[in-house]
């Protein structure tokens, strides 16, 4: 199959939207909750306490090191 280009591209409908009025924003997003797990079988889970503990006391560790 041949592939024929479109003769209208994005960065021409991202101009004709700018021309319009239109503007680009940067959104904002908000962090994730620090409980949540990020692995597909913890995903949705809240940390337990003692998970928690030790994760606040493995960042403390970490801020407490010297940086070289």
């Amino acid at each position: 199959m041949k592939q024929v280009p479109k003769p209208t591209t994005d960065a021409d409908l991202i101009q004709a939207f700018l021309d319009k009025g239109g503007e680009v924003k940067k959104g904002k997003t908000k962090p994730m909750p620090d409980g949540l797990g990020l692995s597909n079988n913890q995903w949705g889970n809240t940390l337990t306490k003692e998970e928690k503990a030790a994760k606040k006391a493995l960042e403390e560790a970490h801020k407490i090191e010297p940086k070289k």
